[in-house]
């Protein structure tokens, strides 16, 4: 399809459009460089389509990320679901052993 511009504007330079459309894709706004020359209905289509990619891979990669943290923190949560009580149990022992001790050697 080539660019015909909108009746009743000028033609755009087409490396301005460039630019325009590619910093604004890379900021989340994509379609800008079609609004800079005229083409309204394109521009509203790609801000909106690339809006709604854009949070979907917000989304995604946030879970993907949540789920791999979580993955990666299992054997941390183990190894403090283990050694916590058992570090417990054994000052508790020692202390009741500490105590019996003199106790039972007069």
């Amino acid at each position: 399809m080539t660019y015909q511009p909108t009746p009743g504007t000028s033609i755009k330079d087409p490396n301005t459009a460039f630019i325009i459309e590619f910093t604004g894709g890379f900021f989340g706004l994509l379609g800008l460089g079609y609004f800079y020359v005229g083409r309204m209905e394109d521009g509203l289509i790609r801000v909106i389509g690339w809006m709604v990619y854009y949070i979907g891979a917000v989304i995604a990669i946030s879970l993907l990320l949540a789920i791999f943290v979580g993955i990666c923190c299992i054997p941390i949560q183990l190894a403090i679901q283990i050694g916590v009580p058992y570090w417990s149990a054994s000052e508790l022992k020692k202390k009741m052993l500490a105590v019996q001790s003199p106790i039972q050697n007069p």
